[in-house]
């Protein structure tokens, strides 16, 4: 809500409706736009999306919670995802916007278990670590981020996106 000071002067203000075709951003694109259409292949990706979870936890109750099956064929449906819907150039804003929080949550599988049991968790305290020890004040904040990163992985990790 803009505050009244900013409002131009009561002789030039304009008390009718909003008009249509001013769009705040690029020139013919605005938050409203109509979603692109979808062929096979858009249609095919958005389903492996949508269905991942599903099969994530269809695997979890096959193969149990230490198993890396789950965390892989998660994976591989979530990169065939991308991969398939990352072709598409006539995205709309909103959708691109979509595509790059998908892309940044395949970052997130480094830190799922079983990958983050094995691998990532010792990497990631001894980075803590050697930065609370070495660089002033990062201690404060870092020191506190490893005794909550444990917790914060079984529950913040859990779900999938």
């Amino acid at each position: 809500m803009r505050p009244l000071n900013n409002m131009p002067s009561l002789h030039t203000r304009l008390w009718g409706a909003p008009r249509p075709g001013k769009t705040r951003g690029s020139p013919g694109e605005d938050l409203h736009s109509p979603p692109t259409l979808l062929g096979l292949q858009e249609t095919i990706a958005e389903s492996l999306f949508i269905g991942r979870p599903l099969v994530h936890l269809l695997c979890l109750g096959f193969c149990g919670r230490k198993s890396w099956k789950p965390w892989v064929i998660s994976g591989l449906l979530e990169v065939a995802s991308f991969g398939l819907m990352s072709e598409t150039k006539s995205l709309n804003r909103r959708e691109r916007a979509e595509m790059r929080r998908r892309a940044f949550l395949l970052f997130y599988y480094l830190l799922r278990s079983p990958f983050y049991d094995r691998f990532s968790e010792t990497k990631i305290l001894f980075l803590l670590r050697f930065l609370a020890d070495h660089i002033p004040g990062v201690g404060l904040v870092a020191r506190p981020l490893m005794d909550y990163l444990p917790v914060w992985q079984k529950i913040y990790f859990y779900n999938w996106g």
